[in-house]
């Protein structure tokens, strides 16, 4: 009995895997993209799947450009395959050596996304051994877009295959690879090699039902995987920031919304699904509507989860950040890391680190501007302050010192400690001091000297030309 309950317990939990899997995979997808991005992307899904209905494609129009007018959008650079991993490994729950062993990694990747060279070459001349970093090649082929970090097209298509080992997709591009790209086009040739790996196939007893229809829809199947997955990054050098959320002073207190909603815009097309529920067709139609439909109910899922986590993390952090939206002075900044939102808000700590990184709030007011949201979500310094409240204290000592007796960093750690009731060291002062691109006080006083010097050296020179 206790056999029978666990065999369900597992069948229940690969079926749920099955429905869910699909479903993450678009919401990491999302969490790196602005909406804007997002619109486009379910704009162009709409043109392949029936199942995906634009409730309203003009109207979304009109309320993006009245949303975001160009005067609200700052230049910034598109987000780089670099940039794109970083974000994923530093989410990642491993040891520290290994997360700057990936970074380094990603050195070695070419424009397609794979990596060259070998482990002994990537290993010259760097603190980790081949070894070390052969290791870690299976977490950076882990991470999206999937395929990265592979070292040949079939590893490639094998990585992107790899939720569905036992298909026969997997199987063509793990043994046929090479026969099934003679197997393209209509010709009697491409028939004829067809035929040929039917033949291979049918020697193997677990495939001898394979007929050339299921062949074909396998190659199709393969033929839709990516085979350069990094060619999607790159491209213009100056994209336009459209932030996903906007704050606006409400009766005293700023009020956090999406900026726009693309989930409004998109739902399920209610008629296609009853036409593919009433009207017979073929097993193999069947087959491919059924997965254009499931990809829809996955994508609009995604695409909810992926509204509801953005707000839900931007309303946290703007009633966190009140003080600092109405002022703008960064000394009203509230410590807010990134493990205090996830605990606050009920979301993994990857989740918000991809939530914060690369997006943006338009703070509405008389001089309407774009910040990061990252800029709200500051790490915790010395005495509960943020590092940038720290750095603009010791700028505001350093404006008021002498500059023939300027304060060294045991004076400055003396007067934080007076002047601002923050405990802090010598040795904590000269780190955020380096920080903030603050010379030592030799150096200021040595600055002081040489600008006083050509003073009294131009002064004499006019006095002689007079």
């Amino acid at each position: 009995m206790n056999s029978l309950n666990s065999a369900s317990t597992l069948e229940t939990h690969l079926e749920t895997q099955t429905v869910i899997y699909p479903t993450l995979q678009y919401l990491v997808r999302f969490l790196a993209w602005d909406g804007k991005r997002i619109f486009d992307h379910l704009r162009e899904e709409c043109k392949h799947n029936p199942f995906i209905e634009n409730s309203d494609f003009q109207k979304s129009e009109a309320l993006l450009d009245d949303i975001l007018p160009n005067c609200y959008s700052p230049i910034a650079q598109e987000l780089s395959l670099s940039d794109h991993l970083f974000g994923q490994i530093s989410a990642l729950s491993i040891p520290s050596r290994q997360r700057e062993a990936l970074s380094y990694l990603t050195q070695w990747l070419s424009n397609s996304g794979y990596l060259e060279e070998t482990p002994e070459v990537w290993a010259d001349g760097s603190i980790w051994s081949a070894k070390e970093l052969e290791a870690v090649v299976p977490i950076l082929q882990s991470l999206d877009p999937p395929g990265i970090g592979t070292r040949s097209l079939q590893e490639c298509l094998l990585v992107q295959l790899k939720t569905q080992p036992e298909s026969l997709a997997f199987l063509l591009v793990q043994n046929y690879l090479e026969d099934i790209a003679n197997c393209i086009g209509n010709s009697s040739n491409s028939k004829h090699n067809c035929q040929s790996i039917l033949q291979k196939l049918h020697q193997n007893h677990q495939y001898f039902n394979v007929d050339i229809e299921k062949l074909t829809d396998a190659i199709h199947e393969i033929q839709e995987l990516e085979p350069r997955p990094a060619r999607n990054f790159g491209g213009s050098d100056a994209p336009i920031v459209t932030p996903d959320l906007k704050v606006e002073l409400i009766a005293g207190s700023w009020q956090i919304s999406l900026a726009y909603e693309v989930k409004q815009r998109f739902c399920l097309n209610s008629e296609a699904i009853k036409l593919f529920q009433e009207s017979p067709k073929s097993r193999r139609d069947t087959q491919q509507l059924e997965a254009l439909l499931q990809k829809a109910r996955n994508l609009l899922t995604a695409l909810q989860q992926w509204q509801e986590n953005l707000l839900k993390v931007g309303k946290f952090l703007v009633e966190r950040q009140q003080a600092f939206l109405q002022s703008r002075d960064k000394l009203d900044l509230v410590s807010t890391p990134q493990q205090l939102v996830a605990q606050s808000v009920g979301l993994s700590n990857s989740t918000v680190s991809r939530i914060v990184r690369g997006r943006y709030i338009l703070v509405c007011n008389q001089n309407s501007q774009i910040i990061p949201l990252h800029s709200l979500c500051v790490p915790v310094g010395v005495g509960g302050r943020t590092p940038q409240q720290i750095q603009e204290m010791l700028i505001q000592l350093i404006a008021e010192e002498s500059p023939a007796n300027p304060y060294t960093d045991e004076q400055l750690a003396q007067l934080l400690k007076i002047r601002f009731c923050l405990p802090i060291t010598r040795r904590t002062v000269t780190k955020y001091r380096k920080i903030a691109g603050i010379k030592s006080s030799h150096h200021r006083k040595l600055t002081d000297k040489k600008m006083g010097s050509k003073s009294r050296k131009q002064g004499s020179l006019l006095k002689y030309q007079s």
